[in-house]
């Protein structure tokens, strides 16, 4: 083969070559294309689905189905589903951090974290206990509307029509995830019936002035306080000897008033620390008094001050594991409280539920008006309360407080209920801090000692209620379901 046609051989196999690159090339640069196209398309599909399934997830969980259709618990007749427990475990919660404020911060308690992360102690969560507390709600809720309906006690229409207004205006969204209105009321009528029941039950057990008298007479030292100074008299290796300790307590026991007590106590304090200020003397001096003491059974010195000891008398306490002789005078016998109480009802307006001051005043007048174009009952009275108070301590029972002491409530609630002019059915609205309240004067309630007793006596047959009616109405928990509510 000549050059020539070797040259044009080669040339034609490197156009050859050139053409299969060229089409190798295209053909890379469509499947690329392909691939890019898929690619995407894929991405996309994914990121759909995520969002898609993001919305459905969170419709399902907003929606609260999941937890309707599951029992959380469950007594004889009764069952209580997840929705309704996810209430109660919330308003276990929401309590809490109302109560504590901006103080929940030192048991740390954070906001911004699932509480189902959060340790309270070792070994124990803040979901497990808030959920702890709701369940010992929910136990004594469904035993009291167990032994209630047993009993033929149940809510009347018009309680129920309170209940259903009063929760109509509840925001859900304070009570978790997932529940609605519903299941607000369908927990808060369980509510209403234990308390109503409960209620009653306390009135049944409500013991007679006799009664009163009986139990007192036989446990007098746990309703009296007693009032005494004390000083203590160490003695040590470089300081007074035990024998010099001894001879000073001695001294000090034969003060016949306070002044000649003080007068000894005052002038050791100038020989141990010449240059004391008067104010901090003076404080030292105040800091010998214990006013208001109540009975320890078992204690040495309250049965020495609530038994044999009679006014100004004095008595050698020796503390050897101490080093020190306590000398007590005992300056008050024990005595009871004897101060009058009254019964009280009342419905708060807030400010905070109304948007300001204005509207919950106005809110008031408009209930306030309600009650007197009505009967102007008690009764009438209650069920408004049972409607419309904010006072959650108070509300389920009719805005009652028994037996209130004066000075127990704030200054404007007091100064009303102690006014020398009340008389038994006055109605009126108040400010104070926590917001307006319209009044009613139920009448006198009974002197301090005895409402003291009085409730000691409800309580211990309360008690025996409690156990003998939760023996028969027990109630179970699926912790399965208890752990599916969100925290």
């Amino acid at each position: 083969m000549s050059k020539g046609a070797r040259s044009r051989e080669a040339n034609a196999e490197k156009q050859k070559l050139k053409h299969e690159r060229e089409v190798q090339e295209a053909k890379m640069r469509k499947v690329r294309k392909i691939t890019a196209i898929v690619t995407t398309a894929v991405i996309l599909l994914l990121v759909i689905v995520t969002v898609v399934g993001t919305l459905i997830y969170n419709s399902y969980m907003d929606k609260g189905e999941y937890l309707r259709e599951e029992i959380a618990a469950s007594s004889v007749n009764i069952d209580v589903d997840g929705a309704m427990m996810n209430y109660f475990f919330n308003d276990t919660y929401n309590t809490f951090v109302q109560y504590y404020g901006s103080y929940v911060e030192y048991y740390g308690l954070s906001s911004t974290t699932s509480l189902k992360k959060q340790e309270i102690t070792e070994g124990q969560t803040w979901f497990e206990y808030f959920m702890s507390g709701a369940q010992t709600t929910v136990t004594n809720v469904l035993m009291l509307n167990e032994s209630a309906a047993a009993n033929g006690v149940s809510l009347t229409a018009d309680e129920i029509a309170a209940m259903k207004s009063r929760c109509e205006r509840i925001d859900a969204s304070l009570y978790g995830r997932g529940v609605n209105s519903e299941d607000i009321y369908n927990a808060k009528i369980l509510e209403a019936l234990a308390y109503k029941y409960q209620s009653m039950k306390w009135d049944e057990f409500t013991p007679s002035t006799s009664e009163i008298q009986k139990y007192y007479n036989e446990n007098k030292y746990d309703f009296q306080t007693a009032s005494y100074m004390c000083y203590n008299i160490p003695w040590s290796d470089d300081g007074l000897t035990q024998e010099e300790a001894k001879k000073l307590a001695d001294e000090l026991a034969a003060a016949k008033t306070m002044d000649e007590y003080k007068a000894i106590v005052k002038r050791e304090i100038l020989a141990d620390t010449p240059d004391v200020s008067e104010e901090d003397l003076n404080t030292a001096l105040e800091n010998l008094n214990y006013e208001g003491a109540t009975y320890s059974e078992g204690n040495e010195i309250y049965d020495w001050a609530f038994g044999e000891a009679k006014l100004y008398d004095t008595k050698i306490f020796t503390r050897d594991e101490y080093s020190m002789y306590s000398v007590f005078m005992l300056t008050a016998e024990p005595v009871t409280d004897e101060s009058e109480t009254v019964d009280v009802r009342h419905i708060l307006f807030t400010a905070d539920a109304y948007g300001s001051a204005a509207k919950a005043l106005k809110k008031a007048e408009e209930v306030l008006a309600a009650f007197n174009a009505g009967d102007k009952s008690e009764e009438s009275f209650a069920l408004l309360a049972l409607e419309w108070s904010e006072d959650s301590g108070s509300y389920y029972d009719g805005g009652l407080y028994t037996n209130v002491a004066e000075g127990e409530m704030v200054t404007e609630f007091n100064d009303w209920c102690f006014d020398s002019a009340r008389k038994t059915g006055d109605v009126e609205i108040i400010e104070t801090s926590y917001g307006y309240h319209i009044m009613y004067f139920q009448g006198e309630g009974l002197n301090a000692w005895q409402s003291e007793v009085e409730t000691t006596l409800i309580n211990e047959k309360l008690d025996a209620f409690t156990e003998e009616e939760s023996a028969k109405y027990t109630v179970e928990f699926d912790t399965r379901v208890l752990n599916m509510i969100p925290g």
